[in-house]
């Protein structure tokens, strides 16, 4: 007897536990069109699947019993400020809150609605709701138009109303900009009617300010009252699968499948392999082209203007990358082109450059992506041309480089003081950006007009000496408008690296030509080699004039302040014996490292 008793307790407590749910008659599941990346500078990130028109946020009613239903509000909290815009208008009638919920009247003191407790619900129109002051402190309506650019192309509304959700409109749908939420008002039946229909409707053109955030986000859905006969199954979901910097690198490189510059593609077309161009202070260049690549940071961060709505038509731009080009001369102009390659990866990818030229006063350009792959990660080579011959007044006169960063772009500042897009953002249209510049990239090098030499082997041990002349080749038959040099003097360093009579290294010595140190005949009065003169000079007099006595047994580094020297050596006694010593030409070690050569060796042929 007792056990039964104990049943029956346990039932009844049950169907207590349970009333809500037999009187919820119609099943709210909500279902996100996910993102799978989405870029974490990204002001306007999309909460949708990028590109596919009408994807949002689906919400499915599905009738469990026939039954009256009366006005609820389903409220999706968002991870972030929702930075869409606004552009339709609210019927004031539907825009209170409160316990009393949807009503004629608006409590403006509610938090999140307006007066001093709050920023606002955005209603998406002109109407000024209830009484309550829209252009006092935090409002509660905006215009009628949106602000600059956004939405117009892909504004925040509802698609595929059905069934129960038939008379769903864009007028009931709101942004809370107090609480990151949106709202959108259930229907009711009238008193004396049931609803006999299950039906669904989508959330289209959610931006989230995605700056700052870091792996998967999610939403939470809630209803303002459970006794209004519609239950919510699912109260969360992923939006957005993970967010990536859009630029994952840049650097000196070809676009897979290309081996030199704009081997394919539609670039600056080259037989030049991959590298920095290069410019001497004398304003020659003995390498005008370069190229460099920006790869994506993951497959869909990278958007045409259509890929970054949901409305199938373009957006005002889409997640485009600036270029900007630091410490770019005066009188230096470069000429900018794309190439994609010929990899798979790359297939879809087409870009466009705006300017193709770049110089010191305009030093930036912008890439849109006018095709590209979602799927894939991809990667862009920008090719450069410096223009050449360089005017006689160009800036480059002293080493240094120029470099390039990349970051995604239009720039937007997020969401104001009530939670709205703000005029900056507003007026760059969506996608917007956070500026995070990827690099510095050198893409051209300032290099001294100097030519290294190098003596492998060189010996002084009376009486065997060596021998060395260097000429200054500027001055040649050919003129500079045929290829010929510029003629130029210059100094000459030797820098000396003996081993010792024992074995290993001694202590290296460096000697400079100048007005008082002229060992040798062919300098000038100032100590330089002119343009078309000879040098030529005893080791045993360097080694006098740089303070050193005894032998020496070594190599030695000459650098001429002036381009295309040559030499030649010799060892004798000057009697019976004489050796060649070679006198080898490098390339300039500050644009083709030693010890990172392609070909594994040493260049000894510049």
């Amino acid at each position: 007897m007792r056990k039964s008793r104990l049943v029956g307790l346990v039932t009844m407590l049950m169907l207590v536990a349970m009333v809500p749910s037999l009187s919820a008659q119609v099943q709210l599941t909500i279902t996100p069109d996910t993102s799978s990346a989405e870029v974490q500078t990204n002001r306007n990130a999309q909460t949708a699947t990028p590109g596919s028109s009408g994807a949002g946020l689906l919400v499915t009613g599905s009738l469990i019993a026939n039954s009256p239903l009366t006005t609820t509000r389903l409220r999706i909290v968002y991870p972030g400020p929702i930075t869409s815009s606004d552009g339709y208008c609210t019927d004031p009638n539907n825009l209170s809150d409160g316990a009393s919920g949807f009503g004629a009247t608006i409590d403006c003191t509610q938090p999140g609605f307006n007066g001093s407790a709050g920023a606002g619900v955005v209603g998406l129109g002109t109407t000024n709701p209830g009484g309550c002051n829209v252009g006092g402190s935090p409002g509660l309506c905006a215009t009628a138009t949106p602000t600059g650019a956004i939405p117009t192309a892909d504004p925040l509304r509802v698609e595929g109303a059905t069934g129960v959700f038939a008379p769903i409109k864009n007028s009931w749908l709101r942004l809370n900009t107090w609480s990151s939420r949106i709202e959108v008002l259930l229907p009711a039946t009238a008193p004396t009617d049931v609803n006999t229909n299950s039906g669904s409707f989508r959330i289209v053109g959610v931006r989230i300010d995605a700056n700052g955030k870091t792996g998967a986000q999610t939403i939470s859905a809630s209803l303002n009252g459970g006794a209004n006969n519609y239950l919510l199954a699912t109260s969360t979901g992923t939006i957005i699968n993970n967010l990536s910097p859009g630029i994952a690198s840049t650097a000196i490189g070809t676009a897979p499948g290309n081996t030199t510059i704009g081997a394919s593609g539609g670039g600056l077309s080259s037989t030049q392999p991959p590298g920095a161009a290069t410019i001497f202070t004398n304003r020659s260049v003995p390498r005008s082209v370069g190229s460099f690549i920006i790869t994506e940071g993951c497959a869909s961060c990278w958007r045409t203007a259509t890929q970054s709505g949901n409305s199938g038509s373009a957006l005002p731009n889409g997640a485009n990358i600036r270029l900007t080009f630091n410490n770019l001369p005066a009188g230096v102009t470069l000429n900018l082109a794309p190439s994609t390659g010929n990899s798979s990866a790359n297939a879809a990818l087409k870009a466009t450059l705006n300017p193709t030229q770049v110089t010191a006063s305009t030093n930036t350009a912008t890439i849109s992506f006018t095709g590209t792959s979602t799927a894939s990660i991809e990667t862009l080579e920008i090719d450069y041309q410096i223009v050449t011959p360089l005017s006689t007044t160009a800036a480059v006169t002293t080493p240094g480089s120029v470099s390039v960063t990349a970051t995604m772009y239009p720039l937007g500042d997020g969401v104001d003081s009530i939670g709205v897009a703000d005029s900056t953002t507003a007026a760059q249209g969506y996608p917007a950006f956070v500026e995070a510049d990827v690099g510095p990239v050198t893409i051209v090098n300032i290099v001294a007009a100097n030519t290294t030499m190098l003596m492998p082997y060189a010996f002084y041990s009376n009486p065997f000496d060596t021998g060395i002349a260097i000429a200054n080749t500027t001055a040649d038959p050919f003129g500079t408008g045929a290829g010929g040099a510029t003629k130029s003097n210059g100094t000459l360093t030797l820098d000396f690296f003996p081993t010792t009579s024992t074995g290993g290294a001694g202590t290296p010595v460096t000697l400079t030509t100048s007005s008082t140190v002229k060992p040798g005949s062919g300098l000038s009065s100032d100590g330089t080699l002119a343009a078309g003169a000879t040098w030529t000079v005893l080791l045993s007099q360097l080694l006098t004039a740089a303070g050193q006595t005894g032998g020496f047994t070594g190599y030695i580094f000459i650098r001429a302040n002036f381009l295309d020297a040559h030499g030649t050596a010799t060892i004798s006694d000057f009697k019976t014996y004489s050796l060649a010593s070679n006198v080898l030409v490098l390339p300039p070690p500050a644009t083709t490292a030693r010890d990172s050569n392609a070909t594994g060796a040493e260049a000894l042929d510049f």
